[in-house]
């Protein structure tokens, strides 16, 4: 006879337990399946648009910038090497946060009706953003090889520069999506905030030599800044790392404890501002 644990409202919000863990893994890959199948249903181009989308970003913002600051062709190909490595992991944490931080918001008759662990919905988003990262990455990746710029190494560094921003990113979007449920304003500034994000993070270059204090602090405060130079590191086996990295890549693993617990505590009183 199979035994069952039910979850009661009287469990403690920080508890964590196997039974509520599996249904969420299951509802996280029921809502991934459904917007997988449904993202591409009304294009012509279907799945292609995985790997035009990256392609085309990596060729417009090389040109343009490069253009801009007036690179030498070599210059230019360094560029476009530095933008190609970084970029698929900055679209995959940047799709995490921008669409699991209103997925409750989004969703909010069946969060009200239904009982589920509610960090499925930002799950859900993480693995639906993994598997256009995943078309990109390859893609990547094969302009690379044929480079003969890709490092030798590179298989066993992309899966933990991809954990870290699968982490950092959840953490963003389990945080904003607890206070959303009271501030709508929030998700109203996010895009606006994921933009200046991307400029002040070292996406298209790798990181100045900031000191701890002042602006330089908050810089490397930012996970961007390690997900950036980590997918370099791994792409490009290019020395990149700092001492102060060590900041970023704390403040992604304390982000995501934040949010997580924040989004327990307020899942209990969720059906009062929905």
């Amino acid at each position: 006879m199979s035994s069952s644990r039910e979850v009661h409202a009287s469990d403690p919000w920080w508890k964590l337990d196997r039974d509520s863990a599996r249904v969420g893994r299951r509802v996280a890959g029921a809502f991934a399946r459904r917007d997988i199948q449904l993202r591409y249903v009304q294009t012509r181009l279907g799945w292609l648009w995985a790997l035009i989308q990256p392609v085309a970003l990596i060729a417009g913002l090389t040109l343009v910038l490069g253009r801009v600051f007036g690179l030498p062709d070599e210059g230019l190909r360094q560029f476009g090497l530095n933008l190609a490595a970084a970029l698929p992991g900055w679209i995959w944490f940047q799709y995490i946060v921008s669409q699991g931080a209103p997925s409750l918001v989004h969703n909010q008759a069946l969060v009200v009706k239904s009982a589920f662990p509610r960090t499925a919905l930002p799950n859900a988003k993480a693995v639906v953003g993994f598997v256009d990262f995943a078309v990109a990455s390859m893609v990547v990746g094969t302009g690379l090889v044929l480079l003969d710029a890709a490092s030798p190494w590179v298989l066993l560094r992309l899966p933990l520069i991809a954990v870290f921003t699968a982490i950092s990113g959840l953490g963003w979007a389990y945080l904003l999506a607890a206070i959303s449920v009271r501030r709508r304003d929030v998700l109203s500034v996010l895009p606006v905030a994921l933009q200046v994000l991307f400029f002040v993070s070292p996406v298209a270059l790798p990181s100045a030599n900031f000191d701890l204090n002042g602006w330089g602090l908050i810089y490397w405060l930012n996970p961007a800044v390690a997900i950036a130079d980590g997918f370099r590191w791994a792409w490009l086996d290019w020395s990149v790392w700092q001492p102060a990295h060590a900041l970023s890549f704390a403040s992604g693993g304390i982000i995501f404890g934040v949010g997580l617990l924040s989004l327990r505590y307020q899942s209990r009183r969720i059906s009062e501002f929905l």
